[in-house]
């Protein structure tokens, strides 16, 4: 601990992330920040294919869709757009036919990514879920709907435990050697009230206490990064709710030396400095020493993936 941070260790986690595997995140705004960053970092890492998802059993319930290959889809239609129940506004069309199609692709996609993957991490956002009276669900998304058609419930770490248990026996049983890590996310709902958002953390970190102890399965702390080890607004957006980007790299360093490789980190601190020299924005890009530059740039891009196989770029 340092005199102006306090820092705690987290255990190293086996097996660990090598470059080429399958690695899904589903769930809240972890699982969309921290997915990006696997993605820029040359993982094959896939994030939120239903969308941003808050409540466990919203996200519990587009899993168990995609391994029973479900192609029911709860549709909503708001004016010629229509929306899907079980996702975010991320997944719209507009006609039924084509939502369908959608929710569909996405969920074979899922189960493909589930019956490879590594490592799945789930992210729990909230407790507080949006109970529709009419199909018996949490949705994941109220879509701007009559809040009418809601019943407001607070599931607590018991409903939420029983309920994802059925969901790793599940997983394990089409692949055996995944690793199911479970996080809450940090981001504070701070609409619903400040001391309603502790309680409904509060919840969720007894939820994953339990299920992290169950085979295959363990628990990342980026909660409690965000909250203990970044206690200042300065890591937080203007909101004071979403961390920013400087948190955001902390969490991910935080992250990568946890679950990758030695090698595999040195493979994705060089796809992130390749990546980022071709996307820099030259300000006299047809120069002879800008076309140089990226001529050279090209060259190291190529010996690496003459060096190291699966990258995804």
């Amino acid at each position: 601990m340092n005199s102006f941070q306090f820092n705690f260790q987290i255990p190293s986690q086996e097996p660990k992330i090598e470059i080429g595997k399958t690695i899904l995140f589903i769930g809240s705004c972890f699982s969309d920040e921290i997915g990006n960053q696997a993605q820029i970092h040359g993982l094959k890492a896939s994030s939120n294919p239903f969308g941003t998802l808050f409540h466990p059993f919203a996200i519990g319930q587009g899993i168990i869709e995609s391994l029973e290959e479900n192609t029911a889809c709860d549709v909503i239609q708001q004016d010629d757009v229509f929306f899907h129940w079980g996702s975010s506004g991320k997944i719209h069309a507009y006609s039924i036919e084509e939502l369908e199609e959608k929710v569909i692709d996405e969920r074979k996609k899922v189960r493909e990514q589930l019956l490879n993957a590594s490592h799945l991490f789930v992210t729990f956002g909230t407790a507080k879920g949006y109970f529709h009276k009419t199909n018996k669900k949490i949705v994941a998304n109220c879509h701007k709907q009559n809040p009418a058609l809601f019943e407001v419930q607070n599931s607590n770490s018991v409903e939420i435990i029983q309920f994802w248990e059925a969901i790793i026996e599940r997983i394990i049983s089409i692949n055996p050697t995944i690793q199911i890590v479970f996080t809450v996310s940090p981001v504070r709902h701070l609409k619903d009230g400040i001391v309603e958002n502790n309680r409904s953390k509060a919840q969720l970190l007894l939820a994953v206490e339990t299920l992290a102890n169950h085979s295959n399965c363990s628990y990342f702390p980026s909660y409690e990064i965000v909250m203990d080890e970044l206690r200042d607004y300065r890591f937080y957006k203007n909101d004071f709710s979403h961390p920013n980007e400087l948190a955001i790299d902390y969490v991910w360093q935080r992250f990568a030396s946890t679950y990758l490789t030695e090698s595999t980190l040195v493979i994705c601190k060089k796809v992130k400095a390749i990546k980022t020299a071709l996307n820099h924005k030259l300000l006299y890009e047809k120069s002879e020493k800008a076309l140089e530059n990226q001529q050279i740039i090209q060259e190291r891009k190529r010996q690496l993936n003459t060096e190291v196989e699966g990258i995804n770029w």
